[in-house]
């Protein structure tokens, strides 16, 4: 049996180019036997097509972005994603989180050289990028314990920096269902432990191989956490030395922050099971875990922080960020907008607003052809499905990717698409109608991914 919708990207940076001093070999082997269980059929039933695993030398800043990048070129809103990393999480100079990759430079202090690494602003851009609408972000970047052959016995036996809680909260603002689960708490260490695998994906590979729990035939992101949180405190008091918890922390909790409101998801099949129905989301973890449950307001004024967005009050209470591309274009994401009269670049909505239309050089061609679809948005004041941030986001996207200038990713095109068509199926047909009087080459394009897309939308009806 095969969880068709999953898709998976894991990362065990395992070594250090420029830093061997920093290996931490075990979490080559913690990815790896990730990867093994998510294919399996007879667990979560991944399709194996859609595992992606980077390690040592493969695992790359270039090419961990590149891997994010091609996630949201293939996945759409019906799939689900799983994200986990391994490895040293460091800070730059400047105080930037980062994740580090395989070809990381490192300065004279210690601290990350920026651009070597994933800093969290990059983090946030590629998961932004991403429609899927469940995605669940696991890190374990603070390891503790036997390490690696090359520290000296006068180096601290501790590698890396703790995921940031400010830094998780942020990520759940790049888009619908979005869960992260670290390792541990951001003042705790998480402990290697004396097996193969560090305490925390032996944990994670036994909560997926069905120690979890079953619903439906599914294993569910919270019970995943709730079987991570005991099961990983259980084994640091019965595994790690009494000496080497006293001095480095006498637990470790996995942490899960999720938006509050937001419920669980499926992460993978049970055991490899046919489900029975849907997944039951009447369920969520025991108040005594670190849940760290995060206003939506929270959580936009977290990222913005971190990507240095401008944000702005809509209709008094609700907040998105309007965000500078570099192009000359502006968009408006995250969040929603409800009610009241909201201003901006290209589009007015609401009683009172005003707009100021313009575009920069590259997106005049486009500007002509749009403006039926700006007017159509000016037209409709208010949205009570909240979804007009979102549309007009997905919208000046399109608008983006078939300027002439660009080269057209049609996976990309039909990812935002299919994704405009499940929010708004009206003005998903006349933006198909505009993109068919473009050129040649966007017209043919266009057509055969409309044509795909319903047959998608289609099956997922049926499926229902």
């Amino acid at each position: 049996m095969h969880f068709t919708h999953g898709h998976a990207l894991l990362i065990g940076v395992g070594s250090y180019q420029f830093a061997p001093q920093l290996d931490v070999p075990i979490t080559v082997t913690d990815a790896t036997a990730l990867a093994e269980v998510l294919r399996d059929p007879g667990f979560c039933g991944y399709p194996p097509s859609q595992v992606t695993l980077l390690h040592e030398a493969t695992a790359t800043r270039a090419a961990i972005l590149d891997a994010l990048r091609a996630l949201a070129r293939r996945t759409t809103i019906a799939d689900t994603v799983l994200l986990f990393y391994s490895g040293h999480g460091e800070y730059s100079a400047d105080g930037t989180y980062h994740l580090t990759a395989h070809d990381t430079r490192f300065d004279a202090t210690g601290k990350v050289v920026p651009a070597t690494a994933i800093s969290q602003a990059d983090l946030i851009t590629a998961l932004r990028d991403l429609p899927v609408q469940r995605l669940l972000v696991l890190v374990n970047a603070c390891h503790a314990g036997e390490l690696s052959p090359t520290l000296g016995t006068d180096q601290p036996q501790v590698v890396g920096q703790p995921f940031p809680a400010q830094t998780a909260t942020a990520l759940l603002a790049t888009g619908s269902g979005r869960l992260v689960i670290t390792a541990c708490r951001e003042q705790q260490v998480a402990y290697i432990g004396p097996d193969p695998r560090t305490i925390f994906a032996q944990a994670l590979i036994d909560g997926l191989r069905g120690q979890a729990g079953n619903r439906a035939g599914y294993i569910s992101a919270f019970d995943l956490y709730t079987y991570l949180y005991f099961a990983v405190r259980e084994a640091v008091e019965r595994q790690v030395l009494p000496t080497v918890r006293q001095r480095y922390g006498l637990t470790q909790e996995p942490e899960l922050t999720v938006l509050k409101g937001v419920g669980p998801f499926a992460v993978a099949l049970f055991r490899g099971a046919t489900p029975t129905g849907d997944l039951p989301t009447d369920h969520t973890p025991p108040e005594t875990t670190a849940l760290r449950t995060v206003a939506p307001e929270q959580s936009r004024w977290a990222m913005q922080q971190i990507t240095g967005e401008r944000g702005v009050s809509v209709a008094g209470s609700v907040s998105h960020s309007i965000i500078n591309t570099g192009d000359g274009n502006t968009i408006i994401h995250g969040g929603t907008i409800r009610t009241g009269p909201v201003s901006g670049q290209g589009i007015a909505i609401g009683p009172g607003a005003r707009a100021s239309v313009g575009t920069a050089s590259a997106g005049e061609t486009t500007a002509t052809l749009f403006a039926p679809i700006y007017a159509a948005l000016r037209a409709r004041p208010t949205d009570p499905a909240g979804n007009t941030a979102e549309v007009l986001a997905l919208v000046q996207a399109i608008e983006r990717e078939v300027q002439p200038t660009t080269p057209l990713d049609p996976a990309r095109l039909r990812a935002r698409l299919h994704l405009l068509a499940t929010l708004d199926p009206d003005l998903f047909r006349l933006m198909v109608s505009v993109l068919r009087t473009a050129g040649s080459g966007i017209a043919a394009t266009v057509q055969t991914i409309t044509q795909t897309i319903q047959t998608t939308i289609d099956q997922e009806r049926s499926d229902d």
